[in-house]
């Protein structure tokens, strides 16, 4: 099967030229690592002292970043994705490589899926990390408090590692190594201290690890997840949010004679789909567009008759 057949992989695909098509648009992963630089700054300009000496919180990352108690005690849902927006403000490295891999290789998986799909993509592995993390943290009882976008782009260097395996990178910029060998060494280095955690919760003991290790495997269960399936995020939106509108709509049902569109009129809305189909997939269509494209092509049938 090759790519452009892809269902996923339609939306930015030219099928006449053979090749990839430049999107209109600002790209996703520009739009991402401006918002997530710009929590960061919040963060930094109401950053204030713990008390604790080097420690210190902000009144930005207290409302954003995730935590069990938070979350289920409080009801407060927002945390399972606005976590990953927040980074270590001691650290300039945590938000600086999570960006870098978000603008390279989230650049790759954006020209597979589109910008629509790559955005869905990111913010539901990013909750699924945060789920995982939550789940774990919970089990080794550890009370942990979960910043960084580091889940959902474990997710996406996942997925890209997944369509490209044998693909060659510049470790540190300077050794040469496939994606499927460094997929395995980042499930490897995320894999150990939970082992460990998992050990020390049984002997009673806790491990605290700086880095929210669950949250790593959690993007890349994902990612595997959504190869392995063949996820298509939008589609099912679109499904659902067309089902609450036709609930909606069926208090208001009328029987009525359909008349058929003005042949001007036709064309134009025939136009729009056929658009959408290439941006989309025919699988985005709603019952309406499926509609009007049977009574266009009724039309064409008898006029061709």
């Amino acid at each position: 099967m090759g790519i452009e057949n892809r269902e996923y992989l339609r939306d930015e695909y030219d099928d006449t030229a053979g090749s990839f098509r430049r999107p209109s648009s600002k790209p996703m992963t520009v739009i991402l690592v401006v918002v997530t630089v710009a929590v960061f700054v919040l963060q930094l300009m109401t950053s204030r002292s713990t008390g604790l000496r080097g420690v210190s919180t902000s009144l930005v990352q207290e409302w954003l970043a995730l935590n069990f108690d938070d979350v289920v005690s409080r009801g407060q849902i927002w945390r399972l994705l606005t976590y990953a927006f927040c980074h270590d403000q001691s650290n300039l490295l945590h938000i600086v490589f999570n960006m870098m891999v978000l603008y390279s290789i989230g650049g790759v998986l954006r020209q597979l899926l589109g910008d629509r799909e790559f955005l869905w993509f990111y913010l539901v592995a990013a909750v699924f990390a945060g789920m995982c993390s939550l789940v774990f943290y919970r089990l080794v009882r550890i009370d942990a408090q979960i910043i960084g976008a580091s889940g959902a782009t474990m997710g996406v260097f996942c997925l890209v590692a997944l369509h490209y395996p044998r693909q060659k990178v510049l470790l540190m910029g300077i050794i040469p190594i496939e994606f499927r060998w460094l997929l395995a060494a980042f499930v490897a280095i995320d894999t150990v201290p939970m082992i460990g955690q998992v050990w020390a919760a049984f002997q009673n003991r806790q491990t605290v690890s700086q880095v929210a290790n669950s949250a790593h495997i959690g993007g890349l269960i994902f990612g595997f997840l959504y190869f392995r399936w063949n996820m298509r995020i939008t589609r099912w939106w679109d499904q659902f949010a067309g089902r609450i509108a036709t609930r909606r709509r069926r208090g208001k049902l009328r029987v009525f004679t359909e008349t058929p569109e003005p042949e001007s009129n036709l064309n134009s809305q025939v136009d729009d789909i056929l658009e959408k189909i290439s941006r989309e997939g025919e699988a985005s269509l709603t019952s309406r567009e499926r509609n009007i494209l049977a009574q266009a092509s009724k039309q064409y049938r008898k006029g061709k008759g």
